[in-house]
């Protein structure tokens, strides 16, 4: 660990932060707490930093997925009520995005007289690609003018690409999942339909066809998934015995 010259705190290396997002077990983590992970690593890890938060953007909508304290999320939500700010614009455009003194902030007037008046008087933003349709940014605030230098930048750009794959793989794993289980349920929801329809072909004397029309019709009339009609006539059928004891 090193020390921040700016608060007297101890720092985590970078190496070590990064090692603690790869730790992280998919299968025990969520999305929320990999972003909230990040954002505390974040603020351990980049010199000068005193608050922490993670943006999301989809559907033109932003919102702060993860912070580590109300400076952060306060200076997110001013941004996101006005509709333009470093955050956001690191977030869409892809580029990082710093105020070094806000007192002589002259891209985002507004924004930087509501960031001297809540405690920061720097900030450095920096885009963490998620997916296509998803845009996300790491957000840095900090206290003093002037808090991060050439160092910290790099720290960040760094700290943030690694989150970005981590956001990704986590991603495309809840994705995979999801289909996954999907599947389960489609295979499963199939071979009840399968054995319905047996069920009516033998006892009404018909096709597959005319039997697949005659669950789709008691769907209809009864205003149920055609699963659960299907799901009612195999467990009729399977209950007879019983009812017949």
């Amino acid at each position: 660990m090193s020390t921040d010259q700016h608060g007297g705190r101890p720092l985590l290396d970078a190496r070590d932060a990064l090692a603690q997002l790869g730790e992280l077990s998919f299968d025990d983590t969520s999305m929320e707490a990999m972003l909230q992970r990040i954002a505390e690593l974040a603020k351990q890890v980049i010199p000068g930093a005193a608050e922490a938060s993670v943006s999301l953007i989809a559907n033109d909508k932003a919102t702060t997925a993860a912070y580590t304290g109300r400076l952060a999320l306060d200076l997110d939500e001013t941004q996101y009520g006005r509709g333009y700010g470093p955050c956001l614009e690191a977030a869409v455009g892809q580029e990082i995005r710093e105020i070094t003194d806000a007192r002589e902030e002259t891209r985002w007037p507004d924004y930087a007289r509501t960031s001297v008046e809540r405690g920061s008087l720097s900030s450095l933003s920096v885009p963490v690609p998620v997916r296509e349709a998803i845009h996300g940014g790491l957000n840095l605030y900090a206290v003093e003018a002037h808090a991060f230098d050439d160092d910290a930048r790099d720290v960040a750009r760094g700290f943030a690409s690694y989150a970005a794959v981590a956001v990704r793989n986590m991603h495309l794993y809840e994705s995979t999942r999801e289909l996954a289980e999907n599947l389960d349920v489609a295979m499963r929801t199939r071979a009840t339909i399968e054995q319905a329809k047996g069920i009516l072909m033998s006892q009404r004397r018909c096709d597959a066809t005319q039997a697949f029309n005659l669950l789709a019709a008691a769907s209809q009339r009864s205003n149920r998934k055609l699963r659960d009609i299907a799901q009612a006539i195999v467990d009729g059928v399977t209950g007879q015995p019983s009812q017949q004891n």
